[in-house]
């Protein structure tokens, strides 16, 4: 017997989940729920997040089984757990820094798609070296003035919330004197342009901050700790990515997205293949199969290649994920990073070469409605988001290789003087 993904169930790795994750939705899926409920549901049964331990709303399984649950929910045909940047960073790094009142305000809502989040790092000079951050938080009594401006921050335009990273002390070394804040982002004083890219989108924002408020409750981590706190939320950004995550996934949660009050039936049937931005090994081992691609000796050696990349992949997850609970895997995840940024480049050539002319093809009359394009033209943002191939390759260098850091003098300075002598330098 065969499911609607054409395989049979049986012979699927990760059976025994998936023949649970079957049964749940047997008993549970109601096409006629909204959204907003149906979703609830999930988050309550541990689907949004399978992941995640039991006492922090998942069902302590391994990451994987969140793809393996997405997977038998999207063969059902029922709607998908809520996707999303709060779900890949906010959650898992409000976990390990947040008091026990943040995270019962903030991490339920995005395990139900109540809040989507973005991420609000990185500034038109402070990319790469993210230290350097120059937006200002000031402290006036029980709130936070914010004066910045932010860019690349996908999916800005539709978050609630934003990881914001702000400047609260310019007189101690520039690491010092960060903090992290969970910023709502629906308030005055928050401009929000999009940035189109070459594909067509505009996934990515730039986000100005003129005189915003930020609640002194949501200083996640403590005031000037900032900077481990930012690490945490990277590492799981990069371990995810590894994984397989996305930063897009599909279906978007919260209020500005409209899914939270359509029928969750409607909603299911409108998921389509173009809500994807990359591809992975099973897109295009599917698209071989349907081109009738698959007994050319090129293209198999191709999908041996994605294959064998997508599996150690996987076993570097896994091996971040036992480096983390020693409390180590740092560089681990950096690792993975990459590995994922290889498996999106070829992934999105090898469907290019397999799909042919229609493969170049953005609109309608292209393969899977133009899907093929996208991922192909998206790709190379895979060596930018998430932290440049650059400095992965240094963080590696520099904490698995034990190599020398890179020279930087200014290091234990105050970073109001740093600033304060660069403006004087002659240009």
């Amino acid at each position: 017997m065969t499911d609607a993904s054409g395989s049979n169930p049986e012979e699927r790795p990760h059976a025994s989940l998936w023949a649970e994750v079957e049964g749940w939705l047997t008993a549970n899926w109601d096409p006629d729920l909204s959204v907003d409920n149906w979703w609830r549901m999930v988050a309550a049964a541990g689907w949004a997040a399978p992941q995640f331990s039991p006492e922090q709303g998942g069902r302590g399984l391994e990451r994987r089984a969140s793809t393996v649950a997405r997977s038998c929910f999207k063969s059902f045909g029922a709607l998908q757990p809520p996707g999303g940047l709060g779900l890949l960073m906010a959650a898992p790094t409000i976990l390990t820094h947040g008091t026990v009142e943040q995270i019962d305000r903030l991490v339920p809502p995005i395990l139900e798609g109540q809040a989507a989040w973005c991420q609000l790092f990185s500034e038109p000079g402070a990319g790469s070296d993210l230290a350097g951050v120059r937006t200002r938080a000031t402290r006036s009594d029980d709130k936070w003035i914010i004066n910045g401006q932010k860019v690349w921050s996908s999916q800005a335009a539709d978050a609630d919330y934003g990881m914001l990273l702000a400047r609260t002390n310019f007189d101690v070394p520039k690491h010092g004197g960060i903090s992290w804040f969970a910023f709502r982002l629906d308030q005055p004083g928050v401009t929000i342009r999009p940035l189109r890219e070459m594909t067509g989108n505009a996934v990515f924002n730039e986000v100005f901050l003129d005189e915003a408020v930020c609640e002194a409750a949501d200083l996640i981590g403590g005031e000037g700790n900032g900077w481990s706190v930012t690490q945490t939320t990277l590492h799981f950004e990069r371990t995810g990515i590894g994984a397989g995550g996305s930063h897009a996934g599909f279906p978007e949660p919260g209020r500005r997205g409209g899914m939270l009050g359509r029928r969750a039936g409607d909603a299911a049937l409108d998921e389509a293949p173009n809500a994807k931005l990359t591809l992975g090994y099973a897109d295009v081992v599917e698209l071989a199969q349907k081109r009738a691609r698959t007994s050319d000796p090129m293209i198999r050696q191709e999908l041996a290649r994605l294959y064998s990349y997508s599996e150690t992949g996987l076993w570097n997850a896994r091996r971040g994920k036992a480096e983390s609970q020693r409390g180590g895997g740092k560089a681990v995840a950096s690792i993975g990073k990459l590995s994922q940024t290889r498996i999106v480049k070829l992934a999105a050539n090898l469907a290019v070469e397999i799909a042919g002319m229609q493969g170049s093809l953005a609109d309608e009359a292209g393969v899977d409605g133009g899907l093929i394009t996208q991922a192909m033209v998206f790709s190379p943002a895979s060596s930018i988001y998430g932290g440049t191939d650059e400095i992965q390759r240094n963080i590696v260098a520099e904490r698995t290789l034990g190599l020398p850091r890179e020279p930087a003098p200014d290091r234990d300075r105050p970073y109001g003087e740093v600033l304060r002598d660069r403006s004087e330098s002659p240009t």
